[in-house]
């Protein structure tokens, strides 16, 4: 089985043709029309005198002669024009149309030229004395109408073939188009079905998901209480075991603290006996220390002096050697220059660890009190250790107030308090920090200062307003 082959793709640009040539032969459709009318109308008038004369020979009345030639020529004229428009739609014209044709044009040219074929008036089969002049002078405009006629349905055919092509080709193009868009909207409507089966699927999907979430916190909220409920079963056991476990823990804290009690009393009475006579051996002791460094310090000061008298005594000598001395050997004779000593030497001095120090530079020319206060070297680091601590403590303590007062300083002014460095300010911040939120018992005492001294502020600022 032979198939047709597939029509060809038909472009813009073939459809914009089409119309162009179709556009072109509708005019030329209409230029022989106007030609066949102007010549059949020319026909008419030129051939009107020669008809209405021969119809007035042949004893027509003159009043109706006239009418002869204007009934045979529109009855041609009618017969060529209808047969050339319908001859444009595929007719061919055949039969009583053919002789309709040929009779009225027969008859015009016969009439026209009656007189050039038989001049003399008298009928032959074959003309005799024929005017071949006049015969031709009357034959042309009829010959002309009968074949331009002819020509012009030839003319139509011709025309209305290729405007078929060219419609064929239109109608083509549009159906192309409309298959296009028929396609189109069937590729987008498709898209729009999947669209909304993807959306379906998704929704489907989500519910579900949603179902299964809501089954499974059902499930969890079930679990959840079983394990609350157990869980309240084993803490109302541990509860009752704690409970019997604290009353057994009192009664045994009890007897420790009566027995500890017991014991603290007996050492309180052994640590004051060991004090008072601690006291009284650290009492003579610094009495001793005492005695021997204004021993030390007065030979010191004593030695001292008489370094700065002899000093004074060569300094005097080399002045008065400087004024006796020739000009060119001024410095020759002069002796080592030596400073004057303003302290006591740092071996007769004792250590001052742990002192702070304002005590360290207001007493240093009190040895006596200087000593007094000394203690002894394993009891200086002791208690050097101890004051760090306790500064330590105090400086945690006071930052917590001010950071919950609102009014801290910058960790460098907070340290130059202490006489610290920034460093060791910003530690005892984050000391601070870390107590309160660790520390219940550091937090409450902060709290409590912090509330005792603002309102401190508050009562002294209402007391200046009343002022």
């Amino acid at each position: 089985m032979i198939t047709a082959p597939a029509p060809r793709a038909v472009t813009a640009e073939d459809a914009d043709k089409a119309r162009k040539a179709i556009a072109d032969l509708e005019r030329t459709e209409r230029l022989v029309t106007t030609v066949l009318v102007v010549l059949g109308i020319g026909g008419l008038i030129f051939t009107a005198v020669n008809v209405t004369l021969f119809a007035i020979d042949h004893h027509t009345h003159p009043g109706i002669a006239w009418m002869l030639d204007p009934l045979v020529s529109l009855a041609l004229l009618g017969v060529l024009f209808i047969d050339g428009k319908l001859a444009a739609h595929g007719y061919k014209p055949n039969g009583w149309p053919f002789v309709l044709r040929w009779f009225a044009g027969l008859s015009t040219w016969l009439m026209n030229c009656w007189a050039s074929l038989y001049p003399d008036g008298t009928f032959t089969s074959w003309p005799d004395h024929a005017d071949p002049a006049g015969l031709l002078l009357h034959s042309v405009i009829p010959f002309l109408v009968i074949l331009l006629a002819e020509a012009g349905a030839g003319y139509r055919k011709f025309s209305t073939s290729k405007k078929q092509q060219h419609l064929d080709t239109l109608e083509l193009f549009k159906s192309q188009q409309e298959e296009k868009r028929r396609t189109e909207q069937e590729a987008a409507r498709r898209r729009e079905e999947a669209d909304r089966a993807a959306k379906e699927a998704e929704r489907q999907r989500a519910a579900d998901l949603l179902a299964e979430e809501k089954r499974a916190a059902i499930e969890g909220a079930k679990a959840r209480e079983l394990a609350e409920a157990k869980a309240r079963e084993i803490q109302a056991e541990s509860d009752a075991k704690a409970r019997s476990a604290e009353e057994a823990r009192k009664d045994a804290e009890a007897r420790r603290i009566a027995d500890a009690e017991a014991r603290e009393q007996q050492a309180r009475i052994d640590r004051a006996t060991a004090d008072h006579k601690a006291e009284l051996d650290r009492q003579r002791i610094r009495a001793e220390a005492e005695a021997e460094a204004l021993k030390t310090q007065a030979a010191a000061e004593a030695k001292a002096a008489e370094d700065a008298r002899e000093e004074r005594r060569r300094a005097a000598e080399a002045r008065r050697a400087r004024t006796a001395l020739p000009a060119a050997e001024p410095t020759a004779l002069l002796p080592e220059a030596t400073a004057e000593p303003s302290a006591l030497p740092s071996a007769l001095l004792p250590e001052r660890t742990a002192l702070p120090a304002q005590t360290a530079t207001a007493e240093t020319r009190k040895p006596t009190a200087l000593l007094t206060a000394l203690p002894t070297p394993d009891a200086d680091d002791v208690r050097g250790a101890e004051a760090k601590r306790k500064q330590i403590e105090d400086a945690n303590f006071e930052a917590a107030v001010l950071q919950l007062m609102d009014i801290a300083p910058t960790r460098k002014d907070f340290a130059a308090i202490y006489g610290r460095g920034e460093t060791w300010g910003r530690e005892r911040y984050s000391d601070a920090e870390r107590l309160m939120s660790e520390d219940a018992d550091f937090s409450e005492r902060v709290t409590a200062e912090a509330e005792k001294r603002s309102q401190i502020l508050s009562d002294a600022q209402a007391e200046q307003v009343s002022v």
